[in-house]
């Protein structure tokens, strides 16, 4: 790995107090509809479909927004080039969401609430969010084209780590160049 690229690790605490009232909202109207399902002698059925459906998206709320922190780390990648990491904490449990080479950076956007709501994704470009607010004020966007993909990665941290990653990216273009003009030669 380019030693101008140093390793890091920056975690990022959701702000709770966000999802906590579509949290207790949902899942009080789930509880409503697992009562009425209860005591309605008609469409027991499809009123418990629906209580099922509100309890089961209050728990995806509560594990995506509440209970889990994410990170970015970057460090050495394949073949001794450096990749960003998207990781998610669950308790002690620390799972990678995804790999992307450095290289493979095109840009870094900022983005304010109202303008990410307006923001288009171009037809074909895969878009992944690992920002863990709900409903942030401003995340940054990353374009990205591995091979024939083209990504679009929504993240949520400070300035200084958008604009590190960004200048870490320039870095790893330049290695990524040698490295296939080394293997051509």
């Amino acid at each position: 790995m380019n030693e101008r690229i140093i390793p890091f690790t920056y975690n990022i605490k959701s702000d709770k107090k966000r999802a906590f009232p579509l949290f207790f909202a949902v899942l009080v109207l789930s509880f409503a509809v697992v009562i009425l399902s209860v005591i309605s002698p008609k469409y027991q059925g499809v009123i418990s479909l629906v209580a099922v459906v509100g309890l089961t998206a209050s728990v995806l709320i509560y594990q995506r927004y509440v209970t889990a922190d994410y990170g970015y780390v970057v460090t050495e990648g394949e073949s001794n080039l450096a990749a960003l990491l998207f990781t998610k904490r669950l308790g002690k449990r620390v799972t990678t969401m995804a790999y992307l080479p450095l290289y493979s950076i095109i840009s870094i956007e900022k983005f304010t609430k109202e303008e990410l709501k307006q923001h288009k994704v171009a037809k074909g470009v895969r878009k992944y969010n690992f920002a863990p607010t709900l409903n942030p004020d401003f995340v940054y966007v990353i374009s990205s084209r591995t091979g024939e993909a083209e990504f679009e990665i929504v993240i949520e941290c400070i300035p200084e780590v958008a604009e590190r990653i960004l200048e870490y990216s320039a870095y790893a273009k330049e290695d990524y160049v040698l490295s296939r003009n080394d293997d051509e030669e």
